[in-house]
C-alpha cells in the first residue's frame, strides 16, 4: 500500500507534463456559443494548476490546450454535459 501511495504522484506529474505540451485548440475546432454549453461546463474540460506558470486549461478529447477566457464563450460539437455527483 505504501508503494502505490509513494509512486501515485509521480504518475499526476507525468500526466500534467503531457498536458503542458499539448498545443491549443484552432478556432475551426470550437465556435462562440451564446448558452451555458460551454467548455467549463464540458464533462470533458480540465485544468492544471502550477506554480511557476498559472494554470492550463484544456481539454482531455481533443487533448490541447484551451486559451484562457475562452472557456468560459466557446464550446465544440462534441460537447457532453457535465454531471455532477453529489
Amino acid at each position: 500500500m505504501l508503494k502505490k501511495l509513494i509512486t501515485a504522484p509521480s504518475s499526476v506529474k507525468r500526466f500534467h507534463k503531457i498536458q503542458e505540451e499539448w498545443e491549443y485548440i484552432d478556432d475551426p475546432t470550437y465556435s462562440k456559443s451564446i448558452s451555458s454549453h460551454v467548455c467549463m461546463t464540458c464533462s470533458r474540460f480540465n485544468y492544471v494548476c502550477q506554480a511557476s506558470c498559472g494554470s492550463f486549461l484544456c481539454c482531455n478529447w481533443h487533448q490541447k490546450l484551451i486559451y484562457h477566457g475562452q472557456h468560459l464563450t466557446h464550446s465544440c460539437e462534441l460537447y457532453k454535459k457535465n454531471k455532477l455527483h453529489y
